[in-house]
């Protein structure tokens, strides 16, 4: 799997994985159905009584724009402002729409990308419904791009200057199936109440530690140290830790001889 990293505001280096060409187009099947499941419930439950009660075109117009156009064309824009470039169908297969230097999304991204996007000749359905034919045709265009693209951004992706990220990896590891090995049976625990602690506490720690060795930059020895004397406080050491590392791990290895 594809990967890129980002430097976040405390100049540390974080890497997320690529979503594929395939998730996307996943999301994006899940999106359109839940979209046409709207769109039955509302035209069957609501439109067909309200054709009747107003004989005027105009007034029916009206309530079609407002009940069927508008959620339409507004759903993914909205879904991505409000739940930081998620929608459903991105939520479900852990997807997320980040600009490339990985901070979020901005309404200008958003706009260009719905500007770009096929759906967005739903607005033309009012006055020429032909043009909903070219939604497939743009799609299609869409995902090839995608697919050649090193970045596998579409078209809209690329002049919003965004990228498709992977908010949880393909292969999810547990803290016990990564450290397991790491364990020896006859293993003394140094710090006993780490089983204060969660795991995702210590997958977090697990993620400092490689960070550290990985890139072994200032800011990363700065958030080294940051989490050594946190952890310090909540198992209340109070001599000073002479090797925060070797103090990480222990305590790591402590908590998975412990709890497992």
């Amino acid at each position: 799997m594809e990967k890129v990293s980002f430097v976040s505001a405390q100049h540390v280096k974080i890497e997320f994985e690529m979503a594929s060409v395939l998730q996307r187009c996943l999301a994006y099947v899940v999106d359109t159905v839940i979209i046409y499941i709207y769109l039955l419930i509302v035209m069957l439950a609501l439109l067909d009584r309200a054709f009747i009660s107003f004989n005027n075109i105009d007034v029916f117009m009206g309530l079609f724009i407002l009940l069927v156009n508008a959620p339409v064309v507004l759903y993914k824009p909205l879904m991505e402002y409000f739940f930081n470039g998620q929608t459903l169908g991105r939520m479900l297969f852990g997807i997320r729409m980040v600009r490339i230097n990985g901070d979020r999304v901005t309404i200008k991204d958003i706009f260009i990308r719905w500007v770009m996007r096929g759906e967005f000749f739903w607005i033309s359905m009012v006055s020429n419904p032909g043009f909903i034919g070219l939604i497939p045709f743009i799609s299609a265009i869409d995902f090839i791009v995608a697919s050649i693209s090193p970045l596998r951004q579409r078209i809209g992706d690329m002049m919003a200057s965004v990228i498709a990220i992977r908010t949880r990896p393909n292969r999810t590891y547990t803290l016990k199936e990564v450290l397991s090995k790491q364990t020896e049976t006859n293993y003394v625990p140094t710090y006993e109440n780490c089983i204060t602690f969660t795991d995702e506490d210590m997958l977090y720690l697990k993620k400092v530690i490689e960070q550290y060795k990985k890139y072994k930059e200032p800011e990363v020895k700065d958030l080294l140290n940051q989490v050594t004397i946190k952890t310090q406080k909540r198992l209340e050491i109070k001599d000073p830790i002479n090797n925060q590392l070797l103090f990480l791990e222990t305590v790591l290895k402590d908590y998975v001889q412990i709890t497992r």
